[in-house]
């Protein structure tokens, strides 16, 4: 049995550990809130993106972003969290990359340190790249897509990212979203390609010229796009995370709540006792 001092000192730390364990909470509904308040990626203009290689693509045209190549590694992006309280987000992501690793050469590239440290410690080669900022700025995006985009032809045969899709605060999806070779598989916009409009197209300067910039500019949004989502989930996971911590902790708090009131009661009762006695002791005398 937990003596009675240690029970009133433990119970006094859940209490100032639920404390804090509120601040944090609050403090991370409002980086989330924030965080959606901002300007997000333009999916009209991604979207349109779409629409434009679809295009070129039911016209016919041959390109290597097209059409993969399995005699080349892919190339395995995770995008990963530095946020604390994302440890259980991280192992699901990291898990998932390195289960796509098919062959030895296939190369994973891993953004945020935390990630890398858990690829250290499985003893799993990779390519570090800084995590996600908080502003999650473009510019971001761009550094991922020319590294990804300058290897794709000569070193990688295809190129795949993993990350946490937010679905909602209670709800965050690990996604394996394939970028290269480049296939429109949303029926919303193969179904908005006009094959008179395909057969009536002007390309300048080529078609082939065209495709590379598209696709260059597709990259980038679509790899902004997946950071912002990403970002939404970190935050999102932090949240449940000390929500779960809160509903843990009440329990705990029950608990002992509940232990030292019995020990105080049994001490009362044992002090009532002892002071009847002594009474009676003292009137037969």
């Amino acid at each position: 049995m937990i003596a009675l001092p240690s029970l009133k000192q433990d119970l006094e730390f859940s209490n100032n550990l639920s404390e804090i364990i509120d601040v944090l909470k609050v403090s991370a509904l409002i980086q989330f809130r924030s965080f959606q308040l901002k300007e997000k990626p333009n999916k009209n203009f991604l979207r349109q993106l779409d629409l434009d290689l679809s295009l070129l693509i039911d016209s016919g045209i041959k390109h290597p972003y097209l059409s993969g190549r399995q005699s080349l590694p892919t190339a395995i992006v995770v995008v990963a969290s530095d946020e604390g309280f994302a440890g259980e987000l991280n192992t699901l992501l990291v898990n998932a990359g390195v289960d796509l690793r098919k062959n030895i050469g296939d190369e994973i590239i891993i953004l945020g340190e935390r990630g890398a440290r858990y690829l250290e410690e499985m003893k799993v080669g990779f390519l570090f790249f800084p995590g996600i900022s908080a502003e999650v700025e473009f510019k971001e995006a761009e550094v991922i897509r020319d590294y990804l985009l300058k290897n794709y032809r000569r070193k990688f045969g295809r190129i795949v990212v993993v990350y946490p899709e937010f679905v909602s605060l209670t709800i965050q999806r690990t996604t394996v979203l394939q970028l290269l070779p480049y296939s429109s598989k949303d029926s919303s916009i193969a179904g908005k390609v006009n094959l008179k409009r395909v057969e009536g197209l002007l390309r300048e300067p080529s078609p082939e010229r065209i495709l590379d910039g598209l696709v260059w500019l597709w990259m980038g949004f679509k790899l902004w796009e997946i950071f912002w989502s990403a970002k939404q989930s970190e935050y999102a996971a932090r949240i449940m995370h000390l929500e779960g911590s809160t509903q843990e902790l009440s329990q705990v708090k029950q608990v002992l709540s509940f232990q030292y009131s019995r020990q105080m009661h049994a001490l009362s009762d044992k002090t009532i006792r002892e002071i009847s006695a002594a009474k009676i002791l003292l009137e037969k005398k």
